[in-house]
């Protein structure tokens, strides 16, 4: 976070939680030389929590939207994952690489876990300033 009095990077002393766990207060003080400037930052876990809730009731809905479709997807992923466990069975008793004895029945090899993407976010105020989340309290000492 940028020090609002001189620009400068700051550091955190101290964070604690506040409202019940809603509202991150955090201490923070000016690294520049010469400043030292001490303020606190205000940050909203409401947001994260929010988020996820709205994935999860889309899910929901997309799930409530088709059924049956989602029920095929359903079957579709318990028969691969069954073909998959039978394949890494024979690979391991005849000692071939697995890979192989996927492209020998057929079957993908399955793509690799990428990173999970984020999603682009806008600048945050400083200080957390004007933020719909954060309570109104005075911010600077």
């Amino acid at each position: 976070m940028i020090c609002p009095k001189c620009s400068a990077d700051t550091r955190v002393i101290d964070s604690r939680p506040e409202m019940g766990g809603k509202v991150i207060r955090r201490r923070r003080i000016c690294v520049a030389v010469g400043c030292a400037h001490d303020f606190d930052s205000y940050e909203s876990t409401l947001n994260v929590v929010a988020r996820r809730q709205r994935e999860a009731a889309g899910m929901r809905a997309y799930r409530r939207a088709d059924p049956e479709r989602a029920r095929e997807q359903d079957r579709q992923k318990s028969k691969s994952r069954a073909l998959r466990v039978s394949a890494e069975a024979e690979a391991a008793e005849t000692g071939q690489p697995l890979a192989d004895v996927l492209r020998a029945w057929d079957i993908k090899p399955a793509a690799r876990a990428k990173p999970a993407s984020r999603p682009h976010r806008r600048p945050t105020p400083r200080c957390n300033e004007g933020s719909a989340t954060t309570p109104n309290l005075d911010r600077t000492r």
